[in-house]
């Protein structure tokens, strides 16, 4: 290999770590980034959703939707302090099926079990991003698909 190709890799090899160090590996946790709803639309805090899972993520650890904006990747600042809801996240109310639906808006809902699990949004433009951790076999298989985020605003 010549000076300049080993240097350009070495180069390459390290500014993927600048950029991953910290990241888990994919028998770890898988990243799921969501930018537009069920229609093709793009996701916004002047609209309301909803995402529903008939069945949660088959993990061996736990799951999580975290919040975060467009503009800068940051997480949603919110009167709540709630940036994420996962399996874990106290008071969450099942459906009568066992699933679970997730509210995505900006103003908070004036229905308490809607309120218990709400994932407050930005006023603008944001992207959830689901995150199994110790995801199973079907997360990469594609056996389990990830729910649509659905546009409810009426």
């Amino acid at each position: 290999m010549e000076a300049g190709g080993r240097a350009d890799a070495l180069r390459a090899t390290r500014a993927g770590c600048t950029r991953g160090l910290w990241g888990n590996h994919g028998y770890e946790a898988a990243y799921a980034m969501v930018y537009l709803d069920a229609a093709g639309d793009p996701l916004d805090g002047s609209k309301r959703y909803e995402l529903r899972f008939d069945r949660e993520p088959p993990v061996s650890a736990f799951w999580s939707v975290t919040m975060y904006d467009n503009t800068d990747f940051f997480l949603v600042a919110n009167p709540i302090n709630r940036y994420s809801i996962g399996d874990r996240t106290p008071g969450l109310h099942r459906n009568a099926n066992g699933g679970l639906t997730i509210v995505m808006q900006h103003d908070e809902p004036a229905q308490p079990e809607r309120r218990a699990k709400w994932l407050p949004t930005p006023d603008g433009g944001f992207r959830p991003i689901l995150c199994p951790y110790e995801p199973n076999a079907a997360v990469f298989t594609g056996q389990y698909e990830l729910p649509p985020i659905r546009n409810v605003s009426g």
